[in-house]
């Protein structure tokens, strides 16, 4: 599909260029055996293939030979790129010491880290959220290492293979390469219409901008797959008890304290209620007592 897409873009390149005139016949066998010789190579994504070294974990390229018959799976996944995502829920007991040891594991392991935050405002329980990026030779010991500074209440894993859309970017670089090539060997070559000249200058602008960008997106992918994401959030917890397996007895327990803490609740909402009523009780009170007081006086004036 990009060797087609290359041909077509160089055929517009060709019909807009090509104008009257003594040259244009020239001009036009000339792009004619230029358009041959593009179809005569090999696919964009056989090329692809063919000559991308093979990528290990440890950052080290193979010779980069195609594959030959039954290759093994190590030599399959070793052309892969994989983007891994970990989030990591951490209780430790001190968490000044946590966050004094995680900076050094980090090092260890050949990563940074790249964001952190900490809380230290809640009731002397501190809490911070932690992003390493760790080269993935070290993911799974660096995780390892990391779950031993404390307790892993929840860990999530994602991995999302961009393997092809790797080899896609690589192989559309190439072929927007070998067209921006041509067309500044077009417009060296040529020499008609000003309008022609300034046409030819606008495509390849726009075949370099393409090529900016793709090549942006290819550090992207490079930098994610190359390095694993950890978020890590950790919080302290002194007297931290992990979650067991309820009982009859744990379940009773509960439903016994969860009764007695619902009437405390009640009965604390009924004071609070009670005392927010009393100033309104006061405020109308008065005239209601004042008022009593008078009728009776009235009455008594009456019945004498």
């Amino acid at each position: 599909m990009n060797h087609r897409n290359f041909r077509n873009g160089f055929l517009v390149v060709v019909l807009l260029i090509a104008g009257c005139g003594p040259q244009s016949s020239q001009f036009s066998s000339k792009l004619d055996m230029v358009s041959e010789q593009a179809a005569q190579e090999p696919s964009a994504a056989a090329f692809s293939v063919a000559q991308t070294p093979n990528r290990l974990p440890n950052g080290d390229e193979t010779d980069g030979e195609a594959p030959e018959g039954d290759r093994s799976s190590e030599t399959v996944k070793s052309n892969r790129r994989i983007v891994y995502n970990t989030h990591l829920s951490l209780v430790v007991k001190e968490y000044a010491t946590f966050e004094s040891k995680l900076p050094d594991l980090v090092d260890q392991h050949g990563g940074f880290i790249s964001n952190s935050e900490t809380n230290r405002r809640y009731n002397n329980q501190q809490s911070g959220v932690w992003v390493a990026r760790i080269p993935v030779a070290n993911y799974l010991d660096f995780l390892q290492g990391v779950t031993g500074l404390g307790f892993a209440e929840s860990r999530t894993e994602d991995a999302d293979d961009v393997t092809a859309e790797f080899v896609d970017v690589e192989a559309r670089i190439r072929n927007n390469k070998k067209l921006e090539e041509r067309i500044i060997t077009m417009l060296d070559e040529r020499t008609g219409k000003l309008s022609e000249v300034l046409e030819i200058e606008r495509e390849l602008s726009r075949v370099r901008e393409e090529i900016e960008r793709m090549e942006g997106r290819l550090r992207v992918l490079s930098d994610r797959s190359a390095l694993a994401t950890i978020t890590i959030k950790c919080r302290e917890e002194k007297e931290y008890v992990p979650p067991a397996s309820p009982t009859f007895g744990s379940r009773i327990q509960k439903s016994w304290a969860g009764s007695i803490d619902a009437m405390k609740q009640t009965g604390e909402n009924i004071a609070i209620a009670a005392i927010a009523i009393l100033p309104w009780l006061l405020v109308f009170a008065v005239p209601i007592l004042v008022s009593i007081a008078v009728g009776r006086r009235i009455l008594r004036k009456r019945s004498k």
